[in-house]
Formats: C-alpha cells, structure tokens, sequence
C-alpha cells in the first residue's frame, strides 16, 4: 500500500523575539530606533516557485508568473480595504503606497522581466523604486494530485474509515488524509535602506484561501498603514 502524505496542519513560524499575539513577527528594536512614519511603501512582484508532479498540457513558467502578480495585487489590495474600512491603530504608522501597477513598470524600465527582481534581495529592488519599505512575498506550492483526485481519496478514507470503526467496536483507526498541492507561505516587510525585517508572517497554509487569510492579517497586523 502507497505511503499517504500526512495533512499538515497550519503552523506559524515565530521568528526572533517580539512577536504579537497574532502571530505576525514585529521587530521592535528597529522601530525603537528608527521612524518609518509617512515613508514610502512598495508591493514587490511575488517570488513564486511552482513543484511536484506536474500535469500534461500546464505551462508552469506562465502560471509562476501570473501568481506573482496576482499576489502582488491581492496584498495590494488588503492594505487598502483595511484602510477603507478601519482607523489606523495604536502602533501602526501611515505610510505612502506606490501603486503595484507602477512598481511594475517602473522595474520592467531596469530589468528584462519581473521574474528578474524574484532573484534580488528585496532590499536593493525598493531601492530601484525610491521606496523606503517593501513588503516581499514568497509562495512555494508543490503539487501532489489533481483537487478532484485528492477530494475522491479523501471520501474514499472516510467511508473506509466509518467501516473499520464498525468492526473496531466503534473505534475510528487513525486516517492520514491527502492534499493536492502542499504551500509554505512567508510575507515579509522590509526596510530598504537597511535590509532589516521589520515585520513577517510565516506559514504552511491549508490552500490558496488561507493564504488570502494570512494577506489580510498582515494588512491589519501589520506595522504600516496605507494612509493617514
């Protein structure tokens, strides 16, 4: 019998020292020391990096690419409906954000394509731009299975599951579900003129969806707010 991959739970990487109650690491040392207030934020395009077993007829290099931005504008995005709907709160700082759009042709001026800045320290691109913070974003997906052949395995180890628990007097044998695509997730903002992490979320989400969670976390967990 195949080797089922375990279903992994979600886990939060807590980095250093200083971490909020949510999760999203805060590096306070910097911002005793150093004032972000009113400087100028940029959305880098997303490092996204595509594995595993790969079906026939899928262009990975271009499904790579139109993740990146996807996540790019997403996180965009997050920051602005959390401005939109929310006041600033206590400990975060107004910042000005540079809009995604002219970030990216603002690169495609001093690099062939956007995958280039993918291979940069996140650093040395916000200084390309003249933005003082960046907030990077990776996203790592392997590939097990197809999500239909994953949810039909997955019924298939329940009912098997409720059978042997008849036979066992009602007690359920331990199950180890599949997943069709494993993710490791890692937000970042960063300081431009220094290369310190000012603030990062790290995780090993469930699906796409929960990545989506962690983008509006940062937004509003986060040590920047886009506005005043």
């Amino acid at each position: 019998m195949k080797t089922i991959l375990p279903c992994l739970s979600i886990a939060l990487l807590m980095l250093l020292s200083s971490c909020g109650s949510s999760g999203v690491y805060i590096n306070k040392a910097y911002l005793n020391n150093n004032n972000i207030d009113g400087k100028t934020l940029a959305v880098l395009p997303a490092d996204v990096y595509y594995s595993g077993k790969q079906p026939r007829k899928e262009d990975w290099y271009e499904q790579e690419q139109t993740a990146s931005q996807d996540l790019q504008f997403e996180v965009q995005q997050a920051l602005l409906d959390f401005k939109n709907v929310h006041t600033r709160r206590d400990k975060q700082y107004p910042v000005v954000l540079m809009d995604a759009y002219t970030v990216n042709k603002t690169l495609l001026t001093k690099m062939a394509d956007l995958r280039t800045a993918w291979t940069m320290p996140p650093d040395s691109v916000g200084r390309m731009l003249g933005a003082d913070l960046v907030i990077k974003v990776r996203m790592d997906r392997e590939h097990f299975m197809s999500q239909s052949a994953a949810t039909w395995t997955n019924i298939g180890l329940t009912v098997l599951s409720g059978a042997l628990s008849a036979i066992n007097n009602g007690y359920p044998p331990e199950v180890e579900y599949v997943k069709a695509n494993n993710f490791d997730y890692e937000i970042s903002l960063i300081s431009t003129a220094t290369g310190d992490t000012i603030s990062r979320y790290a995780i090993n989400p469930r699906n796409r969806d929960d990545i989506t969670g962690v983008n509006h976390m940062m937004a509003s967990k986060s040590v920047v707010f886009a506005g005043k």
